[in-house]
């Protein structure tokens, strides 16, 4: 789970801002918070929201927490430059390196993992496991000017043999300027830090207001319980959607599907793999290998004629683009529902687009319903929707706002900063812009065309 998360120079956070998941103290919605039983450990609330204008920093935000997860579980070849990108409206900043703080729990151990870099070399990178006590150092690696590196071990590492000391220093001093050791040992099959490690690649999931959930078509012809759950919730959600399928086509009859692409496939397939991909045309295939030829399956919604009471098919892009985004999220929520999935954190930017506000409502109510308060599962949103500003639905400490400062930065708040009252219309308040997070229109007269009346000769 995500404890915080902190970020220094990036885009458009010049100063240091924090985001926090630990729970106030308040006492509403006790079943959104997620209780440890180690006092050692802080109670973490498991959905928050974020809120602000139109090039405040919302996805700045998102995008500062894929930059880290992007430099821990890649590869980095020596020549390439990692995606960090400063913050640019101040020339000096332009030389200064970019930090990331982030403290998460897996596997029942809170970690503290914080990088400086620049787009050419990792500075300085260390990570610690942490209680409510203070923190105790796994490995600290730092890089200097010549690029010479130097590790400090934490204690728990004078206890090992000589000879897997020594390779450990090797392996770490011998870490590429431009690539994380937290993922080069992972490479070198090193476990001391796979369970941090996995955090980020399993555990921590980033979708953008454009991606598409690839293992769809999958999940739908090998998971019968989750295709059950897909079709339930687009009935509830009302689209008219009553059954979900998969229908066998001939794939050389699939429409804009590329000869060079089925080949591509063809070449490469196996008797254990499978494709999902989309033609242009917004067509969902799912591709494995049959006795002779490539089989395929076309994923098909089913709504029911009210006069005839019949079946009858559509495509998936004959449905509109909310129903398409709702397919693409409800794989998130049946994760963050799943009783054996443990330890989900999802962060949703602009998780309203196209959406109706009642199935963006919908998608949090189901996330957070009581009967999940035992789930170690987080979601995290930006978005516009203000019908979520309701302190009947989320707590203050739920919901967080991004505004830009004069300087052109982003500044990063809690809505606990401003201790409204409980029975306090926030969401009017909001659009009113007590909190901030809004963008100020300015004189739009100064937007009308002239007439021909007033045109100047």
């Amino acid at each position: 789970m995500l404890i915080r998360f902190a970020v220094t120079n990036l885009l458009s956070f010049k100063e240091r801002v924090e985001f926090t998941m630990i729970a106030s103290s308040e006492r509403i919605h006790p079943h959104h918070v997620y209780r440890t039983a180690s006092r050692n450990h802080p109670n973490l609330v498991r959905a928050a929201v974020v809120y602000g204008a139109n090039s405040a920093g919302k996805s700045n935000f998102v995008q500062a927490i894929k930059t880290l997860r992007q430099m821990v579980v890649r590869t980095w070849s020596p020549e390439t430059l990692l995606p960090i990108k400063r913050f640019k409206l101040n020339p000096s900043y332009i030389q200064i390196p970019s930090e990331f703080e982030i403290e998460f729990r897996t596997q029942g151990i809170n970690y503290l993992y914080s990088v400086s870099a620049t787009p050419n070399v990792i500075l300085q990178e260390r990570l610690a496991t942490t209680t409510n006590s203070g923190e105790k150092l796994l490995f600290h690696r730092t890089t200097d000017s010549d690029r010479k590196v130097s590790v400090e071990w934490g204690r728990s590492f004078e206890q090992i043999p000589s000879k897997d000391k020594q390779f450990l220093d090797f392996v770490c001093q011998g870490t590429r300027p431009n690539q994380l050791f937290l993922r080069e040992s992972i490479e070198r099959n090193m476990d001391y830090f796979r369970d941090p490690y996995m955090w980020f690649r399993k555990s921590l999931s980033i979708i953008e207001p454009t991606a598409t959930y690839r293992a769809l078509e999958s999940r739908l012809e090998t998971d019968e319980a989750f295709r059950n759950f897909l079709a339930r919730v687009m009935n509830v959600a009302g689209t008219g959607i009553t059954d979900i399928q998969m229908h066998d086509v001939d794939i050389h009859a699939v429409e804009d599907l590329p000869q060079t692409i089925l080949e591509e496939i063809r070449e490469n397939m196996t008797s254990d793999r499978s494709v999902s991909l989309r033609n242009n045309l917004g067509l969902r295939l799912f591709i494995t290998q049959g006795a002779d030829e490539l089989r395929a399956a076309k994923l098909m919604t089913i709504h029911r004629d009210q006069e005839s009471a019949t079946e009858v098919s559509f495509d998936i892009n004959e449905e509109s683009d909310g129903t398409q985004r709702l397919f693409d999220l409800v794989p998130m929520l049946y994760d963050l529902m799943a009783e054996d999935k443990q330890e989900s954190v999802y962060i949703v930017d602009e998780i309203g687009r196209s959406l109706h506000p009642h199935l963006t409502g919908l998608i949090f109510n189901l996330h957070l319903d009581e009967a999940y308060r035992n789930q170690s599962s987080q979601l995290i949103a930006t978005t516009h929707e203000t019908n979520l500003l309701d302190l009947s639905s989320l707590r203050r400490d739920e919901i967080w706002f991004v505004e830009k400062r004069n300087d052109g930065s982003s500044d990063l708040y809690s809505l606990v900063d401003f201790q409204p009252r409980y029975d306090k219309d926030v969401q009017h308040d909001y659009l009113l812009g007590r909190y901030g997070g809004i963008p100020f229109i300015g004189n739009v007269h100064r937007l009308r065309l002239p007439t021909s009346k007033h045109q100047e000769v």
